[in-house]
């Protein structure tokens, strides 16, 4: 039944996708990323149905979104393919994320990502990555939020796995506010080792705001192991209430 569900799902998906291609290919046409984005938004938000898995977010309420009238950095934890769908359908704001640059050359998804302006990193070459660093500098300059996922890899265990400096770079350098985020219950619907999907939920935990100002008291080192730490207690917190 898992398998029947799952191949509906990823039919779905392909057909969604293409959609959502279409609908950015327009955007870029006219010079204008922010004209569909609503409906792309909703899109997203309405994938994962079509696998069984129904996503909610926590957090928004309580201030998570950061100081509204400048651009923050998003930091998640990294699960499987589906985090960039549901963190573009869960995050209120407009946004962009840097992206591993393998992802640019996957069909219909690299076309979508391309077009659409996500910054291409690489995690083998470190001159091309510094330069990414600089454009995504530019991008929260000109005031778009941005979404990391400072692990550069999907979890094989489904716990927290060593950060990436880069991103930590950046948000000291240009000065922004850092939200952690924590994707909860993803693992158990789709892991890195299967391409099953199980029905159920998957919650979005969205974390106090860092503001600029305090993590520029930091070091790159000392802002990471924070937000590490926020992040892995927001996973803790969603994990124990699922089970109580």
């Amino acid at each position: 039944m898992i398998a029947v569900t799952t191949a509906i799902g990823y039919l779905t998906a392909a057909v969604t996708l293409s959609v959502v291609l279409l609908l950015v290919a327009v955007q870029a046409a006219f010079g204008n990323q922010h004209l569909f984005d609503p409906l792309i938004k909703a899109i997203c938000r309405g994938l994962p149905l079509a696998f069984g898995v129904r996503v909610r977010s926590v957090g928004r309420r309580s201030g998570a979104q950061g100081d509204t009238d400048r651009p923050v950095i998003y930091m998640s934890n990294h699960v499987n393919i589906f985090d960039p769908v549901i963190l573009y359908g869960h995050i209120p704001r407009f946004i962009r994320a840097i992206e591993l640059e393998d992802h640019f050359s996957w069909p219909v998804w690299g076309a979508i990502v391309r077009r659409a302006g996500n910054i291409p990193i690489s995690h083998r070459h470190p001159r091309r990555a510094l330069a990414s660093l600089r454009r995504a500098a530019e991008v929260l300059q000109d005031g778009t939020s941005l979404v990391v996922l400072p692990e550069g890899h999907r979890t094989r265990s489904g716990e927290l796995g060593p950060f990436m400096r880069g991103a930590f770079r950046l948000a000291r350098e240009v000065g922004v506010d850092i939200v952690p985020v924590a994707l909860t219950g993803l693992y158990e619907r789709k892991s890195v080792h299967s391409p099953l999907v199980r029905p159920g939920t998957v919650v979005v935990a969205f974390g106090r705001p860092l503001p600029a100002e305090e993590a520029a008291t930091m070091s790159e080192q000392e802002l990471l192991a924070h937000v590490r730490a926020e992040i892995n207690a927001l996973l803790h917190r969603r994990r124990t209430a699922g089970r109580s």
